[in-house]
């Protein structure tokens, strides 16, 4: 069976479910969206739906072209010492 097989299946499921089984889906859901799938650079946890806001403000960032270069990012850097 494939994706879009899958997804037909499971939302004709979802149309003749009763409360309880949309509950327990939806738990499924925010407990898969909640999961912890990595760390920021302070160690702090980052669940799928945090991590890719993370991703999309990144991608928006480099539209928006506030990027730095590694050079600049170094000499930078050094700076951050004497701080």
């Amino acid at each position: 069976m494939g994706l879009q097989e899958l997804k037909q299946k499971i939302q004709l499921q979802l149309d003749l479910a009763d409360e309880r089984v949309l509950r327990i889906v939806s738990s499924v859901f925010d407990n898969y969206l909640n999961e912890i799938v990595s760390y920021d650079t302070k160690g702090n946890t980052l669940t799928l739906s945090e991590y890719n806001n993370k991703v999309e403000e990144g991608l928006e960032d480099i539209k928006h072209n506030r990027v730095i270069s590694q050079e600049n990012l170094i000499e930078e850097m050094k700076t951050w010492k004497n701080e």
